[in-house]
């Protein structure tokens, strides 16, 4: 099977089904009866820019940025600081949030749709989320909430 077609698989079982693990997503291909390996999967994933998300249960699935529904809740923001943030930062009008290596995405998703007043915007690497104060905004006093929620 050739790759665009696999890809198109992919895509159609994020979107339905999201999976946890690349692990998962290859048992799901491989019962479509492709013979993928997680190396190849993994090359895909990055390719496509799937990345890591907070899913329904509360645990990460694979899938793309901004197609998450709904906004996030104060409880979501709360426990995503608690779980992903390791260091908040403040520096003019950003905040600097630090992550473990590869969470910075799955992070700023739910910051993103938690539709903060405050925040004009998020940045996410791998690692680092740069979050741009509105004007008017503090963002010590948002390093301050930040730093308070995530127990830092």
């Amino acid at each position: 099977m050739d790759k665009r077609r696999r890809r198109d698989i992919i895509r159609e079982l994020i979107a339905t089904d999201p999976p946890a693990s690349q692990k998962g997503l290859v048992g799901e291909l491989v019962k479509r009866g492709l013979n993928v390996d997680q190396s190849t999967i993994s090359r895909d994933l990055r390719e496509m820019g799937v990345v890591r998300l907070p899913g329904r249960d509360g645990g990460l699935v694979y899938g793309f940025p901004g197609e998450q529904s709904g906004p996030a809740t104060g409880d979501d923001l709360s426990r995503g600081l608690r779980d992903f943030i390791i260091r908040v930062e403040a520096s003019g009008n950003l905040v600097v949030l630090r992550t473990a290596p590869g969470n910075a995405h799955a992070f700023a998703a739910i910051l993103d749709r938690a539709h903060l007043d405050e925040v004009a915007g998020t940045v996410a690497g791998d690692d680092t989320i740069v979050v741009v104060a509105r004007e008017g905004y503090s963002a010590k006093e948002m390093e301050r909430r930040f730093s308070d929620l995530a127990g830092l």
